[in-house]
């Protein structure tokens, strides 16, 4: 049994957030020392695989969290559509939704309705919104958030960096399953098999095994092997420097996971902290044993990211299964009580825990006609705090008593429970249900209509690009790369940034050499890169990587700059048509997969840092195949990061009325691994109308 006393801090350590997925694991989570816990509802919440709570058990959670000083977080951390605004509302009203300490958010446009109708609940940026600088951090302070979950992928060094920079709370991640994308990135299971991974249905593909193949053939064969399968993270050995370090929690990842897991690991990782102190081998071999991918990494926390990829062993169970404890931790909560028991008055019993006091009355005593009631006979009734949440010393009680009383134990037992019960009570108590005022707006004005490319390599600007395209964008590289006299008049070409970014300072070189030379236009990825954008005064496009999917969250964009905001491509046309705020959509190409910190040749490139030797582009065009021979481009980005596209591209070529009835204000074309001829292929059959030559091997709109 552990003990908490409230009116004691833990000092400058950074909170403890478990995961509770289950009223078993947030009991467990509970018991072993957690300083929050996250949990989710059975709709929009990215693990709904996860037992999850109903509305009914939500709102105990919360109560239950509150009495034992735990912080609740919830994570409504999808992606959602206009179709379920009536629902999301009614969720903001619930009880356990309205007393939340805060709500775990990945939708721009869900965030601006929480804040109007929950203004009081505190919003935290779900790692799922691929914010990884002190920019972002800022652009999400003035659309409400309090705190920002940092990406995996990012190294010690980062997290120092970004936590004393930041102006919101920084969160981060020290155990538990990794996503080899970068979270909000990935679309793989959406592209496989139409579960989406932003609509918490990931089906893990990632966790498979595939081959890859370059341009002589086969690079790594064996159909053992799993290239997108990482181990788990654990960083129990780097406990003092992430003390160190500033930020203000450390995320254990599990929702899905069952309530001995939750209890193992959360102990574990309180032990540490408290004593703060790395694990020993015997605290590392433990957590293996909870759950592990052919053991742990810390490839990302260090910058090593060799080795890093792990499966289950074949035929190994999940011995994390859920078990049917009691949803009631075997933890108590120290408290302190003062009686007055007075005469002709009734007698009088307040208690507090450190946060709340209550008091509460019983019954009048009678006079005494043997042995009079004593200060210890007092004591001795109310300490008997038996099932309830609490803990009282008997030299934490006062007794103010008059001589020559009584009160059988009956009556103080009484007392007692209606203290408790009181206490309880208390932390049960409705939030507040005031809401905040609509923020003024003016409505969007419906861009210019405009063609699009994005093309990845220089060569694919070619002249029939240049007369069909209104805007063409090429990462900084390729655009600079470009040959005086090229094909592309200067002022329809644009600076298209990169998917993700770990430094404001890189994408403000980038962006001062884009003005440099000219350039009006700019793709922005992420919030960050759309804010220094706007605020250096280019034309932006917010690509399909914001994964806009709702009238609300388009709207967000454009109150944050973006000239032209493209919607998620999980959109069908009918859905595009019905938005009600002017988007674009990707009408053509292979979008992207995945975008990976790790290049997927790590195991076999003697070059980790993307350099002349690396494999990635001497290998190009590199493929990745999967058990169905799907083959899925593969293409280098600095940093040593691997962008994978799907193997299939979306062709609306032969739709033309599809695309009128969708009301597109831009069209956006992804050329990946075309050559040049292929490009102006593409261009001659959207002219001409042209179905694809082989209808079993695209995608639709």
């Amino acid at each position: 049994m552990t003990v908490t006393d409230k009116r004691k801090r833990r000092g400058d350590l950074p909170e403890l957030l478990a995961p509770a997925g289950s009223p078993e694991a947030l009991a467990a989570a509970i018991e072993a020392g957690a300083d929050a816990v996250y949990l989710g509802l059975s709709v929009f919440s990215n693990r709904m695989r996860a037992r999850n709570f109903s509305p009914e058990e939500l709102s105990d959670a919360v109560t239950l969290c509150r009495t034992y000083g735990v912080k609740c977080y919830v994570a409504l951390n999808t992606r959602v559509f206009d179709r379920e605004r009536e629902e999301l509302e009614a969720i903001c009203s619930l009880d356990g939704v309205r007393r939340a300490d805060g709500i775990i958010v990945a939708d721009p446009g869900l965030a601006a309705m929480l804040r109007e109708r929950v203004p009081h609940v505190p919003l935290h940026a779900s790692t799922q919104m691929t914010c990884s600088t002190a920019r972002d951090a800022a652009v999400l302070g003035r659309m409400g958030f309090t705190r920002m979950v940092a990406p995996r992928e990012l190294t010690g060094g980062q997290i120092k960096e970004l936590a004393a920079s930041s102006p919101l709370d920084i969160e981060i991640f020290i155990h538990g399953a990794h996503c080899v994308s970068f979270s909000g990135q990935c679309l793989m299971s959406y592209a496989m098999g139409g579960r989406s991974p932003n609509r918490g249905e990931c089906a893990q593909p990632c966790r498979m095994a595939y081959s890859i193949e370059g341009k002589n053939g086969a690079i790594a064969a064996d159909p053992t092997r799993h290239p997108l399968s990482l181990k788990d993270m654990s960083l129990a050995s780097h406990i003092p420097e992430i003390i160190e370090s500033g930020v203000a929690s450390l995320k254990i990842e599990g929702r899905q996971k069952g309530a001995d897991y939750v209890r193992g690991v959360t102990a574990t990782y309180r032990r540490l902290l408290d004593e703060g102190r790395a694990a020993t081998a015997e605290e590392t071999s433990f957590l293996e044993g909870l759950f592990s991918r052919s053991g742990f990494t810390d490839g990302y926390f260090t910058g090593d990211r060799g080795r890093m990829t792990g499966v289950r062993p074949e035929g190994e169970g999940d011995r994390t299964a859920p078990r049917r404890d009691a949803a009631i931790p075997d933890r108590k909560v120290r408290i302190t009580a003062k009686a007055s028991i007075k005469t002709g008055v009734p007698s009088i019993l307040t208690v507090s825990d450190g946060e709340i006091t209550v008091t509460v009355a019983g019954a009048v005593p009678d006079g005494a006609k043997t042995l009079p009631l004593g200060a210890d006979g007092v004591r001795s009734c109310l300490v008997r705090t038996g099932s309830t949440p609490f803990l009282l010393d008997p030299g934490d009680i006062e007794v103010d008593l008059d001589p020559s009383l009584w009160l059988t134990k009956a009556q103080l037992n009484e007392l007692r429970r209606a203290g408790t019960d009181a206490l309880t009570a208390s932390h049960a108590a409705s939030a507040s249900t005031r809401s905040a005022p609509a923020r003024e707006r003016e409505k969007v004005k419906r861009p210019a209509e405009a063609k699009i490319a994005v093309l990845l390599r220089g060569e694919q600007a070619t002249e029939e690009a240049a007369r069909y395209f209104d805007i063409l964008y090429l990462p900084e590289d390729a655009l600079f790369g470009l040959p005086n006299g090229a094909a592309v008049p200067s002022e329809k070409l644009g600076l298209y940034l990169p998917p993700v970014t770990v430094s404001d300072a890189e994408t403000e070189r980038a962006l001062d050499r884009a003005k440099a030379a000219g350039i009006k236009y700019v793709s922005a990825n992420t919030l960050s890169q759309l804010d220094l954008a706007r605020s250096a005064g280019f034309d932006v496009t917010a690509t399909q990587r914001f994964n806009v999917t709702s009238t609300a969250a388009a709207g967000e964009l454009f109150f944050l700059g973006a000239d032209r905001v493209t919607a998620s491509v999980e959109l069908s046309a009918a859905a595009l048509s019905r938005l009600g705020c002017p988007v674009g959509a990707v009408v053509y190409g292979r979008f992207p997969l995945m975008t990976t910190e790790r290049c997927i040749l790590t195991d076999v490139c003697s070059d980790r840092r993307g350099g002349k030797r690396c494999s990635m582009r001497e290998l190009s065009p590199v493929r990745l195949v999967d058990r169905k021979g799907a083959r899925m481009p593969a293409l280098p980005i600095p940093g040593c990061r691997t962008l994978i596209f799907n193997a299939n591209p979306v062709w609306c070529a032969d739709r033309r009325e599809t695309l009128e009835k969708a009301r597109l204000t831009h069209s956006v074309f992804l050329f990946t691994a075309e050559s040049p001829r292929e490009v102006d292929r593409v261009i001659a059959a959207y002219e001409n109308g042209d179905p694809p030559d082989d209808p079993g091997a695209i995608r639709r709109l």
